[in-house]
Parts: C-alpha cells; structure tokens; sequence
C-alpha cells in the first residue's frame, strides 16, 4: 500500500483529489494474496506511527515494512521507536543530495563530501 490516502479516478494528484480511503478492506485484500502464496511479504509505504497502529489494530497479518522518507533533516525518531518496537523493518528512502544542499544545508565545506559519503551508505 503505497500511501494511506485514497485518490479519485483520473482527477489527477492534488487535494481536491482524495476521498476517504478504506485501509482495513485493502489490507485485509492484501492479506489475501499473501495467504494464496502470491506475495512474500506485504507492506506499506508513507504510513506514519498512528496510522500503522490503526492498521495494527484490524491486521492479521502485520505489514513487514514501511518504506518513508528520511535523511539527516528527517530522521523520523518517533516512527523508527515504533517500528523496533512492532518488529516492523523501516526501509529509507532520501531525497535527492542537491535538494537537501539547496534546502538545508549552507556553505561549501559540506557540499560534496559529507553527503556524497551518506548517500553511498544509503543507496
């Protein structure tokens, strides 16, 4: 499950865009296929502490990942505690190295080195 949202048909990426979405059917659904044999494993993406809690609640089958954005600007403490906690591998991602140079970071001694040294451990 890619993001805890629902989104209109063809209405494009916005929020004029999302409905209430129904994550019990759509894990229960997902459950399915892991049962039939079809998935390895199931999980979900962009889920943040409370909304893996809800999903925790209703699941019978935990999700085995929750794959989120972080890096040294973001480096989701709280959710990472929860997922150790609920045996719930927390895969990164980051985002590029030149926007957080262009966003966060100042000055031309961090530019290149330290970053091109976490990216490489990251990637």
């Amino acid at each position: 499950m890619h993001w805890p949202v629902r989104m209109k048909k063809g209405a494009g990426f916005g929020p004029q865009s999302v409905v209430p979405s129904d994550i019990p059917a759509t894990w229960a659904a997902m459950e399915k296929l892991y049962d039939a044999g079809k998935a390895r494993a199931i999980g979900v993406s962009n889920f943040s502490s409370k909304k893996l809690a809800d999903l925790l609640a209703v699941a019978r089958v935990p999700p085995a990942v929750d794959q989120v954005e972080c890096h040294p600007v973001w480096q989701q403490g709280k959710l990472r505690a929860f997922c150790d906690s609920n045996g719930i591998h927390l895969s990164v991602r980051a985002v590029q190295q030149r926007v957080l140079l262009k966003s966060f970071m100042v000055g031309s001694v961090i530019r290149g080195s330290l970053l091109d040294r976490l990216s490489c451990r990251v990637a």
